[in-house]
């Protein structure tokens, strides 16, 4: 339940409280009004009855207002007899008009010995009563739905800037750090909203900060990889080439461990294709010299898996990515790493794009296959983890599905880079 419905309810309620106790009081006023008409009248005739007898008053009591003269037996006198017809709701009559014992006035008999009973007739104090009712009622009412009308809206204006704060946050929770609020009248929503911008500046400083610095990381940690393939080059192959040298020059000097000559020089093969397996892992061999283009293709020709890989690269895009080319090709290298783990997949399409985006220019690395899928709630591969961090490092946006074998979108911004 939300907050501007509990107010608008809270509302409700005492406007209809309100209604009702205005209708309890407009009885009880009303029940008094007329029972102080009627004993007004009764102590009035009974003032013109006097000591004379009633039939010598008849024509002066006929013209008191509410009053009338009737010959009733004891019987009656505890009826409604002397209630007259009134044109007000049976209820309201039922509510504000007083006790039989409170209408009548009995004066005495007459020759015969009836008794002759001074009646009290509230029709017509009831039936004002009951438009006095209806106009104070109608206009309580009708207060009562300004109100009720005037402080919907009120709420509504006031708590509008809720629903912008709500939605600010929740963009933010999902990660957009640029999204500010506007300053509001309300001073308390003011300091809110700056709050939330100040959060959201924060954020977004942090966020960035940790970009570069993962960045940063990674390029460290291409670089060990290059120092490390470079040291494996230059120290361990230069070792092992005056090895197979010097046996080279021993086999044909003497024939008698030629033997043990072949299974030193057999050694150092296998340890060449070691070293040029490692330094192959560490950073790729064409990259620096070749370009990005031909690194991929030299990765899908060694290519170990069944699958068979389409790679498309549009024209310029090399230029545009060779700062951080080696970034792009561990995360295709990961991707084709994943699928030959996890996918059973045939077939591998990768697409390395340029685009215009709101006048912004990006790259569209588009990686798919017709393997089995995954489910991305219980998805636990590192691979997508180290994918995910490089392509936040570059300040692009990592997108997943499953709909039909593993489908990976990274939109990276040319200028972030």
């Amino acid at each position: 339940m939300s907050l501007r419905f509990r107010l608008n309810l809270i509302i409700l309620l005492i406007c209809f409280f309100a209604l009702l106790l205005g209708t309890v009081v407009t009885v009880i006023n009303a029940r008094h009004s007329v029972l102080e008409e009627v004993t007004s009248s009764l102590l009035f005739a009974e003032q013109l009855v006097g000591e004379q007898g009633m039939a010598d008053q008849k024509v002066n009591l006929a013209e008191v207002r509410h009053l009338r003269v009737a010959l009733v037996s004891d019987a009656q006198m505890n009826g409604d007899v002397f209630l007259g017809n009134v044109s007000s709701p049976h209820f309201f009559t039922e509510l504000v008009r007083p006790d039989t014992e409170q209408l009548s006035l009995v004066l005495g008999r007459d020759k015969n010995g009836d008794p002759l009973v001074l009646v009290a007739d509230p029709q017509d104090e009831i039936q004002e009563a009951w438009q006095e009712a209806q106009v104070f009622l109608i206009f309580l009412s009708a207060m009562s739905v300004f109100i009720l009308l005037s402080v919907f809206a009120v709420i509504g204006r006031a708590l509008r800037p809720v629903d912008e704060i709500l939605l600010t946050i929740g963009e933010i929770e999902k990660g957009d750090y640029f999204k500010r609020l506007q300053s509001f009248n309300l001073p308390e929503f003011s300091n809110i909203a700056s709050g939330i911008n100040h959060l959201s500046e924060r954020l977004s400083q942090s966020k960035e900060e940790n970009r570069l610095l993962n960045k940063e990381s990674l390029n460290v940690r291409e670089r060990e990889r290059h120092f490390l393939a470079r040291e494996l080059h230059d120290e361990m192959g230069q070792s092992l080439s005056a090895i197979k040298a010097l046996t080279a020059l021993a086999q044909k000097e003497s024939n008698e461990q030629i033997g043990s000559l072949t299974q030193v020089d057999d050694i150092c093969d296998h340890l060449f294709a070691v070293i040029r397996n490692r330094m192959a892992q560490l950073t790729p061999p064409l990259l620096n010299e070749f370009g990005l283009r031909a690194s991929i293709d030299e990765l899908i020709d060694k290519w170990q898996g069944k699958a068979q890989i389409a790679f498309n690269m549009e024209d310029g895009v090399e230029t545009l990515v060779a700062v951080n080319a080696i970034h792009y090709y561990r995360i295709i290298q990961e991707s084709l790493t994943n699928t030959l783990k996890h996918a059973q997949a045939n077939h591998v399409w990768i697409a390395l794009n340029k685009e215009r985006v709101n006048d912004k220019l990006v790259m569209l690395l588009y990686i798919k296959d017709d393997g089995i899928g995954f489910n991305q709630e219980n998805i636990k591969w590192r691979g997508l983890l180290g994918i995910k961090e490089r392509v936040e490092s570059l300040g692009g946006e990592l997108s997943l599905s499953s709909e039909s074998g593993f489908q990976m979108l990274a939109t990276f911004p040319v200028e972030a880079q």
